[in-house]
């Protein structure tokens, strides 16, 4: 009777043969040869993206298939954006008057920025937003800003949520319009929420001097090192009303009065 006849006659495990071994130990090796040749190949490619934006000045090589990567984003949408707590731009009356406050955008959240495009087809953020430090509220029904045109996918009568990212501090920064489809407004908001979040931990592992015990994907660090560069084209906050009435002269109408 051969050894394998025994050990299934007695149903004793055996250990496992040279031969096995050997399989099992080429597999593990390969497996690992392919997630390291996976690794290098992203990490070219990201650094081929880089070059190029570099190259553009900042105006190709990061369009969103690029910052998606291969870990994808937190988040993504269209959303109406109104830069500052106000509805009043000094420098902009007419579209105040006309009803222009926001305009639709396409946003994607990966790493500790938010990224605003054009649309989904562009070849690199108009700018982008730093999430640290800054929190996502829901606003009630009555202060959502109803935008003039439907966003893609949503009909007529859908309804819509404003957010506020606010800094630290409760300032208004910046105002997100959403379409009620699929809990997007609170999608947005656990975005940003664990962006702060991972913003101010990376943060405090810089102090300590332990940002570099981390491997971070090349996706995530290219993400991060446009966000950097492109934070540096936020659109300037609206000049408030109360802002304009603090710098008129105050009128002194003398001794005989008006």
């Amino acid at each position: 009777m051969s050894s394998a006849d025994k050990s299934s006659s007695t149903g004793e495990p055996q250990a496992p043969s040279d031969n096995g071994r050997r399989r099992s130990s080429m597999k593990s090796d390969m497996s690992g040869s392919r997630r390291g040749s996976f690794a290098r190949r992203g990490s070219a490619l990201f650094a081929a993206a880089r070059a190029s934006f570099v190259r553009s000045h900042g105006q190709g090589g990061a369009s969103v298939e690029q910052l998606r990567g291969t870990s994808g984003s937190n988040y993504e949408g269209y959303a109406n954006i109104h830069r500052g707590e106000s509805d009043f731009d000094a420098f902009n009356i007419l579209s105040f008057c006309c009803g222009k406050r926001s305009e639709l955008y396409f946003i994607l959240i990966k790493g500790f920025h938010c990224f605003v495009f054009e649309n989904e087809d562009s070849k690199a953020p108009k700018y982008a937003i730093e999430l640290i430090n800054r929190k996502a509220v829901i606003q009630p029904s009555h202060d959502t800003i109803i935008p003039h045109v439907p966003h893609p996918g949503a009909a007529h009568d859908t309804g819509y949520t404003t957010v506020h990212l606010e800094s630290s501090l409760g300032d208004v920064e910046y105002k997100f319009t959403f379409a009620n489809m699929e809990n997007t407004a609170t999608e947005f908001c656990n975005a940003v929420a664990v962006a702060s979040n991972d913003a101010s931990a990376e943060k405090v592992r810089e102090r300590l001097g332990h940002d570099k015990l981390l491997s971070k994907r090349a996706s995530m660090k290219f993400a991060n090192a446009v966000g950097t560069a492109k934070a540096k084209d936020q659109p300037d906050a609206p000049v408030t009303s109360a802002e304009v009435m603090a710098g008129m002269p105050t009128v002194n109408p003398g001794p005989g009065g008006y």
